[in-house]
């Protein structure tokens, strides 16, 4: 009865928010209308199932020309005032998608500042609303810090499928001073940290929403594997270069190796999908990390050398000022005279 008050409850609410929203928007261009319709009906109350793809394709699509900046504050609106768990984690995926698939750089998030007002959501109506309640504050965490990369990186390209693409890439990269690559750097690896704090994962095909969201987070996933092994390539290449980079980008390519080697254990789970590039990937971190090994046991003989020739130079010198020498002096010219006198009679001469 509980369940079925509830799906009851849930249609006219979601039939109410679209008679309310064609009557809202009957004067509003026929563009905005079928952005808000769309919206409402990719985000029903009553669905356990992912927003449908054909509605999200109509908000999608419509973000690409003017009206863009009308879908992603609708779906921020839509976010803000349900309570709904089915509403809101919906509405996650619709601006998951139109975050990545949108030419509009949206700009709306700020790194850390909650804009998706979150941070307290909770909804206890049932166990399957239960379990999605800290996928949703997880969730909008995760998308804000994506909003944050875009920022940084200046776009999301799918680089997985196109080797042109990760080219293009590693050129604009090495055209970068190292201290901005390792800026870069810190903030997609950032990203792959809290990625690591994502809630236990349900069973497979036990809850189609999350298996949805985990879909979406693989493929950023890989985008993000591959924007940080490009850095991290240049990185090397500038490294074994004469002039190598400076001591303080050595200590923080080492941080971020250590960081990523803390993460590899929980992101294991997500190395199904492109094997060979994650493969590839961890080997990478692998030999930089020997490398910066070898490295420094070559910095510490070399001190030890240092150290031992300044050793034998101190010695040197201690052994010189050991030696005592002695000056003759004379008192007046008619000494020095008769003494170099008496010495010449005792001159030896040698045929060769």
């Amino acid at each position: 009865m509980a369940k079925l008050k509830s799906l009851i409850i849930g249609k006219v609410k979601d039939k109410a928010s679209i008679c309310k929203a064609s009557l809202f928007y009957s004067f509003s261009s026929k563009s905005v209308r079928y952005i808000h319709l769309a919206l409402l009906k990719s985000t029903p109350h009553t669905s356990h199932k992912p927003p449908d793809s054909n509605y999200i394709s109509d908000v999608v699509s419509y973000s690409n020309g003017r009206h863009a900046p009308v879908a992603f504050a609708a779906v921020m609106w839509r976010l803000q005032v349900t309570k709904n768990a089915f509403v809101a984690i919906k509405s996650l995926i619709v601006f998951h998608i139109l975050i990545k698939s949108s030419r509009y750089k949206f700009e709306g998030l700020d790194r850390g500042r909650n804009s998706l007002k979150l941070n307290d959501f909770s909804d206890k109506s049932s166990n399957l609303t239960i379990e999605l309640s800290p996928w949703i504050l997880w969730y909008g965490r995760y998308l804000d810090s994506l909003s944050w990369i875009l920022k940084v990186v200046g776009s999301f390209p799918n680089l997985t499928d196109s080797s042109k693409e990760k080219s293009k890439e590693k050129d604009c990269v090495s055209s970068y001073q190292t201290g901005y690559i390792m800026r870069q750097t810190d903030s997609l690896l950032t990203f792959l940290e809290h990625i690591c704090t994502r809630p236990d994962t349900p069973l497979l095909f036990q809850n189609k929403i999350v298996d949805e969201i985990r879909d979406l987070v693989i493929q950023d996933y890989f985008t993000v594997v591959i924007l940080v092994m490009i850095r991290l390539q240049v990185l090397n290449e500038r490294l074994t270069k004469p002039e190598p980079v400076g001591d303080s980008s050595l200590n923080d390519l080492r941080l971020v190796l250590m960081r990523l080697e803390e993460c590899k254990e929980s992101l294991r789970g997500f190395f199904w999908r492109y094997r060979r590039l994650a493969e590839d990937f961890w080997c990478l971190v692998e030999t930089l990390k020997a490398d910066m090994v070898h490295s420094d046991k070559e910095m510490v003989n070399l001190t030890g050398l240092v150290q031992t020739t300044v050793k034998d130079d101190e010695e040197m010198v201690e052994l010189a000022s050991s030696v005592q020498t002695e000056w003759v002096t004379f008192d007046d010219s008619e000494i020095a005279m008769s003494e170099l006198l008496k010495r010449e009679s005792e001159w030896e001469t040698f045929d060769d």
